[in-house]
């Protein structure tokens, strides 16, 4: 599949749109179909991931979402903190579909995080970002041995980042399965929240370029 962001503008809207009416009919019919049996109420957890994917579009174009590289997205522009999460199901169809799963698909992933912080990093120091802006994500976007290394403090999750996560454990459950090479399922209870800020990020530039490096050596051979 053309990658998304290759479409002309209008193409991109047309798209947008239709995915759009499509998210609206299907939402309509799921409202009608829980008021009759409460029951499907529990289908919220397939009706989620179904939402993210189809709304992807959109959101990119209105500048809801914005991207820190193809795989790492934030939601909006805040000049006093960044909440980084996974790319959408969509984003995965478009950049990683190609990726055999396992280490390859990991590492191509840990390669999409650590220019993600890269980018950050270029806009603090070319003042685009304040250098003290804060910076998070979930556990899930990153390892907490690895969290520690590039200088992010690992605290519990709150309440409703622990409610966020468990609405999209459908799409969590195949993004680990395919990072890991097998079926695997996340524990929600390991959940925690790393954080830092500007300056810590600043301090690990090398390392992140460091990194940076050795994955795209491996990626060569």
């Amino acid at each position: 599949m053309k990658r998304f962001n290759q479409f002309n503008k209008l193409l991109k809207w047309l798209v947008s749109i239709s995915f759009g009416i499509v998210l609206l009919l299907i939402l309509f019919f799921w409202i009608m179909t829980v008021s009759e049996s409460k029951i499907l109420m529990l289908s919220i957890f397939i009706i989620v991931p179904i939402i993210q994917f189809l709304i992807t579009p959109l959101f990119t174009l209105l500048n809801f979402y914005t991207y820190h590289s193809p795989m790492v997205v934030s939601f909006g522009n805040n000049k006093r903190f960044i909440d980084l999460h996974n790319g959408t199901s969509f984003d995965y169809l478009l950049e990683m579909s190609h990726i055999k799963p396992g280490i390859k698909w990991k590492n191509k992933m840990l390669h999409h995080y650590l220019n993600a912080l890269l980018k950050i990093i270029h806009q603090i120091e070319n003042k685009v970002l304040p250098s003290n802006i804060t910076i998070r994500g979930s556990s899930y976007f990153v390892s907490q041995r690895s969290a520690e290394k590039l200088g992010f403090k690992v605290s519990q999750a709150s309440l409703l980042e622990k409610l966020n996560i468990t609405l999209n454990y459908v799409d969590l459950i195949w993004m680990y399965s395919l990072t890991n090479g097998k079926l695997t399922f996340p524990n929600l209870a390991t959940i925690t929240t790393v954080r830092t800020n500007g300056h810590e990020l600043i301090k690990r530039k090398q390392k992140i370029i460091e990194l940076l490096n050795r994955l795209e050596n491996q990626a060569s051979r």
